[in-house]
């Protein structure tokens, strides 16, 4: 990731399929496709919630609408969508906030967005290492996190700022599951 892009290099966003068993599903990750309003869904991502899919008190999740780079209409909504950000009269401003670049998954898969204007609540069932495509790394769902905050809450917080906030919580979870981010550690 550049000083203060949205978006990490996209060898940053996945992690490898053959660890990916080691991690719960959790927020970020994407899940295979259903029908949901709208038509079907090739593939949707997981917002809400975030580590707490496995308590039962969870019955229903929030799943956000994958789509491939290709079903935007012209080059120039692609490019709006992989930057996150347009130049308007000299000045940057975040562009298409709605929505969150996704890097290819898989070799030769194409580059896809998530689109938050798309909201789905299914049962959590739904989501389980059976159903789940792909899992995000921490890194990567800490420059995601940062585009979701901006998109509900027009707050514009650093992603280092994010990554601070995120390893207070991890390491404060005596309940987190899966492998930590070395900056989740008590000394990160």
């Amino acid at each position: 990731m550049t000083g203060d892009g949205w978006f990490l290099d996209e060898s940053r966003y996945w992690v490898p399929g053959s660890e990916s068993g080691a991690y719960p599903v959790r927020q970020g990750d994407l899940i295979a496709g259903f029908a949901a309003e709208g038509g079907d869904w090739a593939a949707a991502q997981i917002v809400h919630p975030t580590c707490d899919l496995g308590k039962p008190s969870v019955e229903k999740i929030q799943v956000a609408r994958v789509r491939p780079l290709s079903a935007l209409s012209d080059d120039f909504s692609r490019s709006l969508v992989t930057a996150g950000y347009r130049e308007v009269d000299g000045r940057r401003k975040v562009a298409v906030a709605h929505t969150s670049f996704l890097a290819p998954w898989s070799d030769g898969g194409e580059p896809s967005f998530v689109n938050f204007r798309e909201i789905a609540s299914i049962d959590r069932r739904a989501a389980s290492q059976e159903s789940r495509i792909v899992t995000m790394a921490h890194d990567c769902r800490v420059a995601w996190m940062r585009r979701w905050i901006y998109f509900r809450l027009r707050l514009p917080i650093s992603y280092g700022r994010v990554r601070e906030m995120e390893a207070m919580r991890i390491s404060a979870d005596p309940m987190f599951e899966g492998p930590k981010p070395a900056w989740a550690a008590p000394d990160g």
